[in-house]
């Protein structure tokens, strides 16, 4: 089966989201006097909690949660947390190879600014539609998002393959009747990814590129 538009999730997708999650956690401990956190306390963190907010991070973390770390945080720490992000490895020759073969892409993320991250990446100009939890009512699970880049893009759901990582996403995926390629990076087993609904399931990013016209 070939596609003729893809659509990336971001965060463990195309992105190891736990670098910039325990950059920012660890700004937030220095400047409130909390314990540094690991890179292993922040994947355990991340994983187990769906649709994991600040909030939710930082109260598994330090078991409470203060409204002022986040109003630090929102004030002067995220340009340190973008500049900690890197795509996966394979992530930009992937989206390269597809624009490359002149397949529309498309994103499709819980984040409230998605645009922000792929510009501190330099693969903006990769993505002709980006949609994130503020251009919907309802986030992944929900298919919604899914639903709305597919529809600015014009792409038939037949024909688009949604690139993922959860349970949320292969949800979400279902309910916009598009198929999912689900990578291995956020957590759980290809079995377990295929068991979960996802249509394909791989370690690497660049497996999908066969499967594209």
């Amino acid at each position: 089966m070939k596609f003729n538009y893809a659509v990336f999730d971001l965060d463990m997708t195309l992105i190891d989201s736990i670098t910039p999650l325990m950059v920012s956690a660890n700004m937030v401990a220095e400047e409130f006097g909390l314990p540094k956190v690991t890179y292993e306390a922040v994947y355990q963190a991340e994983i187990s909690v769906p649709n994991c907010t600040f909030q939710s991070l930082w109260q598994d973390l330090w078991g409470h949660y203060d409204p002022k770390w986040y109003e630090a945080y929102a004030d002067h720490m995220t340009d340190t947390e973008y500049l900690s992000m890197e795509l996966y490895p394979g992530g930009r020759e992937t989206l390269e190879a597809l624009h490359g073969m002149g397949i529309p892409i498309g994103m499709a993320s819980n984040r409230d600014y998605p645009k922000k991250a792929l510009k501190a990446m330099g693969v903006d100009h990769l993505f002709g539609t980006v949609v994130g939890v503020l251009d919907v009512e309802r986030s992944k699970p929900a298919p919604d998002m899914i639903i709305k880049a597919i529809e600015l893009m014009k792409a038939p759901a037949e024909e688009t393959l949604y690139v993922c990582d959860s349970k949320g996403d292969l949800i979400a995926a279902a309910g916009a009747g598009v198929k999912a390629f689900s990578v291995t990076t956020g957590g759980h087993s290809a079995e377990e990814l295929l068991s979960l609904g996802a249509w394909k399931a791989g370690d690497k990013l660049n497996e999908i590129l066969e499967f594209f016209k």
